[in-house]
């Protein structure tokens, strides 16, 4: 009864080393099926081994084959290639000699592949190989291909120099001609305004295609000059198949994006007309009276820059899938590049257009008003998304960063009940030892003399503050222009008069820093009013 159990496991023992060993077996066979070893003989491919035959190995066959197909190479012969069935697969031989099988494991049926069809590339390939062996081995060949080397050098050489120097006249005739026939355009027409750039423009152009000339010559060059030694000829063959490959890829690429090229094309033109129609919308209201309605002449320009951007925003985003090259994974990893780049460095940017934004809609400034924002001052001649932009009454621009105007206070001149005209101030100090009512009748007396200075509201007075030293005065007056040139002059002849009028009555200005009396009045004599180079008689 034991010597029957004994027996058992035995049994069972030898049983499932027996199944071990056959799943290693088949584990290695399909590790065998799944690799590839190739036959490069001379650097030409001349057949791929997959499969293994009996217990040989795929990379056994390959290595066994590359030996026969050397020693073969190295007898005499005619060196005549062929095929040959047999039941195994397909020989492939070199005169009488066998050089290898291909067998049915070696063949990509899934790519439309036969035993037949490879056996007759490889057949092909090992013909070329024998006769660049050969090649190899004859000096006259070498002397030949060195020969042929030299005169193709020459001949690109001479042929770069003769590129170079035409293209630089052609170059030069072309710009010539250009800058004559746009010169000779009307002066409203858009040639002549693009005279400056288009030349410049054209000769670039000119010169990049001389250097894609130059490019195209130096390739054809090397690769007519591996193809003259055996030894580098497959790498000829290798750059005639790749500019070749790469040329049926673009052109294929180019009809197949035609159609998403045509669709995009659709969408932006829509946008376009779109922005036109809203354009001419917003003129309109634009060119109405001012009324009360939330869309008026002062916030339909900012209104129309944000309907169109959303507008082109809208039709980019529709348009990127019919973008050729958009669902590759380099035009996606440069859009994410560039959507970081623009989140990161457009916080700043947003910040504008968001203080540009709330200074129209909340009416904060209008076109066209006298405003004092800090220490600037000037008529509003733009409302921007990102600066606002004042006219100086000497003649400067000032443009001011959207969201410096919001965070600072405005004064604003023109925003008074009615048809007063535009408000100007003059503040000045004057002690304690001064009578303020003399103070104010000097100072209502300097406005009188100024002929834009309006007399209906009249002009008054204000003591806004009692300071330590003085008493702070605040003459406002009201101005018919709202030029900004004009404004500026008759500020400046308002304080002229302040000084003449004080000066006048020996009442001394000791503005804005008064502290005490000096030892003599700091006043200035009316015969004194015009020393040299003053002229007598004027106010200059």
């Amino acid at each position: 009864m034991a010597l029957k159990s004994i027996k058992a496991w035995a049994v069972a023992l030898l049983s499932g080393l027996a199944l071990l060993c056959v799943a290693t077996a088949a584990c290695a066979a399909g590790a065998a099926y799944g690799e590839e070893f190739p036959l490069v003989i001379g650097g030409r491919d001349i057949h791929v081994f997959r499969a293994p035959i009996g217990t040989f190995t795929a990379a056994e066959r390959a290595e066994a084959a590359r030996k026969r197909t050397e020693r073969a190479f190295a007898k005499p012969g005619a060196g005549w290639t062929s095929i040959k069935p047999t039941p195994l697969g397909v020989e492939v031989r070199l005169d009488d000699d066998v050089l290898f099988l291909v067998v049915p494991g070696d063949v990509r049926t899934e790519a439309g592949e036969s035993a037949e069809d490879i056996a007759n590339l490889a057949s092909r390939a090992v013909q070329k190989a024998w006769s660049e062996a050969r090649e190899r081995d004859d000096p006259r060949a070498r002397l030949d291909g060195l020969l042929k080397l030299a005169l193709a050098t020459v001949l690109l050489l001479l042929a770069l120099v003769a590129t170079l120097k035409l293209s630089t006249r052609l170059r030069r005739l072309l710009v010539a001609v250009l800058r004559r026939r746009l010169e000779a355009l009307p002066a409203t027409y858009w040639g002549q305004r693009m005279s400056g750039s288009l030349p410049g423009i054209a000769s670039r152009l000119a010169l990049l295609l001389t250097w894609l000339l130059v490019m195209a010559m130096a390739y054809s060059y090397l690769t007519y000059a591996l193809a003259q030694f055996a030894l580098t000829r497959p790498a000829s063959e290798t750059m005639s198949g790749s500019i070749v490959s790469l040329t049926m890829q673009a052109m294929a690429a180019v009809v197949e994006s035609l159609p998403g090229i045509f669709v995009a094309v659709a969408i932006f033109l829509l946008a376009w007309v779109a922005t036109r129609i809203s354009s001419e919308f917003f003129d309109s209201i634009e060119a109405r009276p001012s009324d009360s309605a939330m869309l008026n002449n002062h916030t339909a320009p900012a209104t129309r820059r944000i309907v169109n951007a959303s507008l082109w925003l809208f039709a980019i985003a529709m348009a990127y899938p019919y973008l050729p090259g958009s669902h590759t994974e380099a035009f996606k990893g440069l859009s994410v590049i560039v959507g970081l780049m623009v989140s990161i460095g457009a916080s700043g940017v947003v910040g504008q257009i968001a203080s540009g934004v709330m200074i129209v809609y909340t009416y904060a400034l209008k076109k066209g008003e006298y405003v004092r924002i800090q220490d600037y001052e000037g008529t509003v001649t733009e409302l921007g998304l990102f600066v606002t932009r004042l006219r100086t009454g000497l003649g400067e621009e000032i443009a001011l960063p959207n969201a410096f105007v919001l965070g600072n206070v405005t004064r604003n001149f023109s925003r008074i009940d009615g048809d007063r005209g535009y408000v100007l101030d003059c503040t000045l100090t004057i002690g304690y030892d001064t009578p303020w009512r003399q103070v104010h009748a000097l100072l209502l007396e300097a406005a009188a003399a100024i002929p834009e200075i309006r007399k209906t509201p009249a002009a008054y007075v204000v003591q806004t503050a009692l300071s330590d030293f003085y008493v702070e005065y605040k003459l406002v007056v009201h101005v018919d222009t709202d030029v900004p040139a004009t404004r500026a002059r008759v500020a400046s002849d308002l304080h002229a008069s302040i000084q003449d009028a004080f000066n006048r009555h020996g009442v001394q200005i000791m503005s804005p820093h008064y502290m005490l009396d000096p030892p003599t009045p700091k006043i200035v004599a009316e015969r004194d009013w015009r020393p040299p180079p003053a002229t007598p008689g004027t106010n200059a």
